[in-house]
């Protein structure tokens, strides 16, 4: 009897294998590509993170006082956001400033005995600056880690007196 050999065997091996290591090869290129969007994202929204938290805090800082308690004074050099409040007949000052990458606060009775690193971090940040204007409005600008410069403008309310009934 006649046997016939197949030679088939070794092209549909190299083919197999051929498809297997294609298959690896695409998921670790999905891989790497899905990694890669995730850290951008991540970064992304890390940045948004500090504008978002720098805003809203220095947004309820001034729209919780009066525009006779907040101004921008000079603080170890640099400008400063200053509000003042009275506590039992002592006045006390609360300085927001831009000191070794990050914005800080201060809540002192002694503004002439402090250093800009006895602030409290409040969240990291790029860059800090703020103006203001004639009108009493305030320009703050800032960046987060990305160095993308965002824009702030905020207007004390002036001081309300209760009338008595």
């Amino acid at each position: 009897m006649l046997r016939l050999r197949s030679s088939s065997k070794k092209p549909d091996s190299f083919f197999l294998i051929s498809v297997f290591f294609l298959f690896i090869v695409t998921a670790g290129l999905l891989v790497l590509l899905g990694a890669g969007q995730y850290r951008d994202t991540v970064n992304t929204m890390g940045t948004n993170q500090e504008i978002r938290t720098a805003s809203s805090y220095l947004d309820q800082k001034v729209h919780q006082h009066n525009s006779e308690d907040i101004s921008v004074t000079d603080f170890c050099g640099q400008d400063a956001l200053s509000v003042s409040e009275t506590f039992d007949g002592k006045k006390y000052t609360t300085y927001i400033y831009y000191y070794d990458g990050s914005l800080r606060e201060l809540f002192t009775d002694r503004p002439t005995d402090c250093s800009p690193s006895a602030g409290q971090v409040i969240t990291e940040l790029g860059d800090f600056s703020i103006h203001k204007k004639p009108d009493g409005l305030l320009e703050i600008s800032l960046s987060g880690s990305d160095h993308i410069m965002h824009t702030l403008y905020l207007y004390p309310q002036p001081l309300t007196r209760k009338e008595e009934p």
